[in-house]
């Protein structure tokens, strides 16, 4: 197929494919990470092929070409809570993503663009309060859905993590049926925001 029979996206459609906002299209091809030319106009077109290989490359597709897998991210240092929160997500289906130092959140959900970020609070290098506001300041996290899982409950720590971000709250420990309830019913509405 040539150049001209080519399928050429504008950045909204590109974004919409990537689940990003056309900003983060335009810095990508501003930043030389996408290959794009110009309309007379001066509006970007991207070629079919050019962006599917940077989705290869930044791992932006989905694994199947069947059912979607839901893409969870988990942040915690236990190693012990990442295993048991890979297998009750694993078991139901759930694509894991699993992050035990917290200074690589950010960089990660970027990438990765998960359906929903499960945050311990605790974590020694950084806390989970100041990786949420870091996800909630960032253009391309701004908008998937935190969940603290945490052994936090007073009632200010709790207050504490809403204001820093969090769309939801599971205290440690918790029942398998909770931590299922909640990460669907937060996938299933996305982030509300004001």
């Amino acid at each position: 197929m040539s150049d001209r029979e080519q399928k050429a996206f504008t950045t909204f459609e590109a974004a919409k494919i990537c689940h990003v906002t056309h900003h983060s299209i335009k810095n990508w091809i501003k930043q030389g990470l996408i290959k794009a030319s110009r309309t007379p106009g001066g509006h970007y077109r991207i070629l079919e092929q050019d962006l599917d290989s940077f989705r290869e490359k930044y791992d932006m597709f989905p694994r199947d070409k069947g059912p979607v897998k839901r893409r969870v991210m988990i942040v915690d240092d236990d190693p012990d809570a990442l295993a048991l929160m890979e297998s009750i997500l694993t078991d139901e289906g759930f694509e894991l993503i699993k992050v035990s130092n917290a200074t690589e959140v950010g960089l990660r959900a970027a990438q990765l663009s998960p359906d929903i970020i499960l945050l311990d609070y605790l974590m020694p290098e950084i806390n989970g309060f100041e990786v949420s506001k870091a996800l909630r300041n960032n253009e391309l996290t701004r908008n998937i859905p935190i969940m603290a899982v945490t052994c936090l409950t007073k009632e200010q720590e709790i207050e504490r993590i809403f204001e820093c971000g969090a769309d939801e709250y599971l205290a440690k420990p918790f029942k398998v049926d909770q931590l299922l309830e909640k990460v669907r019913e937060l996938i299933g509405r996305g982030r509300i925001v004001e």
